[in-house]
């Protein structure tokens, strides 16, 4: 039977659902549990890269079914290499973080309140963040151009795929697709991977010894008060929480620094629960809409997305430290919408053309 689908194949295409396929993995099929348990020490972190390994292997499955042999040592590399990836961000991100804690303790640093960077705040976790992704859809790259192009699609796989499709236009059977595939991608990178971005990115978190007082969902660094006699050492536990992952460092300063004043409990900001939801969805809004108006064409409007946004927190912007916060987040939110949705309009068009 003839293949009017698959034969000749889109790259651009097939790439396009690569990185669907690499994005369904990593940001939808990828339970909370699993993300804590690759961070985790010991045989927890070896179960769950494993689990994620296995996530992404099926996800890239059909690679296998589509060119046999070749195909499935695809699937292999692809999700072995990720297993090795994530481990390693994982080791260097809580490297990061364990240092920069360090240096916040080191120089006493008082805890910020919500909203705010924090003391302790480093822009390596979120930079870590992009290079984890970068290294995967390198390795999917790399292994697509050297393993299935130069095998055959399996008879079997162009048979189903024939039957599936029946009577219908391969032509526009193929634009369809390629839309679904790329809006799906655009989706999938501004809802769940860029949250998690700038959350990493703007959200540290400084920990007390006793874990009980924060700010703003915060822990802030507090002093263990010593025993009667003893001598005025004291000492503090900072930690650092980026998404799973969870960085601790304990130091005793031979000289006990300035006590840190913890407000009462009706003075401290609310826990990071309903204000923090309103802002990520905030986010997500203005991202769907900035990649609407580049794929439409109506880039001007981004402006005025930005400037709503800003005039809602116009007066808090009087505060350095909550200006430098809202900045460097939006910042960050805006480039990732527009970035990605440029890179889709380009694929849309190399696709549709």
């Amino acid at each position: 039977m003839v293949n009017h689908l698959l034969d000749p194949i889109d790259p651009v295409l097939v790439v396009a659902w690569l990185v669907l396929a690499h994005l369904v993995a990593d940001f939808v099929l990828q339970s909370g549990r699993i993300a804590r348990a690759k961070s985790s020490p010991g045989s927890r972190a070896v179960g769950g890269l494993l689990a994620h390994g296995l996530i992404v292997a099926i996800c890239t499955a059909p690679i296998g079914l589509a060119y046999g042999p070749a195909g499935w040592w695809f699937v292999v590399i692809v999700g072995v290499s990720h297993v090795v990836i994530d481990r390693t961000k994982v080791v260097l991100t809580r490297r990061a973080a364990a240092a920069a804690i360090r240096d916040a303790h080191t120089f006493r640093e008082d805890p910020q309140p919500s909203d705010h960077l924090g003391r302790a705040w480093t822009p390596q976790p979120a930079a870590l963040f992009l290079a984890d992704q970068a290294a995967h859809l390198a390795v999917i790259g790399f292994a697509w151009a050297t393993i299935p192009p130069h095998a055959s699609l399996q008879p079997g796989w162009v048979d189903a795929v024939n039957w599936v499709l029946g009577t219908h236009d391969r032509a526009a059977v193929h634009q369809i697709v390629s839309v679904a595939v790329v809006l799906a991608a655009l989706l999938i990178v501004n809802v769940r991977a860029a949250s998690l971005f700038v959350g990493i990115l703007v959200r540290p978190v400084e920990a007390g010894v006793d874990g009980e007082h924060r700010w703003g969902g915060r822990v802030a660094p507090a002093a263990e008060p010593a025993p009667t006699g003893a001598s005025p050492a004291v000492a503090r536990r900072w930690s650092i929480r980026l998404g799973p992952i969870e960085a601790r460092v304990t130091a005793e300063p031979e000289t006990a620094p300035p006590p840190i004043a913890v407000p009462e409990p009706s003075a401290v900001a609310a826990p990071l629960g309903a204000s923090a939801r309103v802002g990520s969805t905030i986010g997500v809004l203005e991202r769907i809409l900035i990649v609407v108006f580049v794929l439409t064409g109506t880039d001007v409007a981004i402006g005025f997305v930005v400037a709503a946004k800003t005039l809602a927190r116009f007066r808090l912007l009087d505060d350095r430290a909550f200006a430098e916060y809202y900045l460097l987040g939006t910042l960050a939110s805006v480039s990732v919408a527009i970035i990605t949705a440029l890179i889709g309009r380009a694929a849309l068009g190399a696709l549709l053309s």
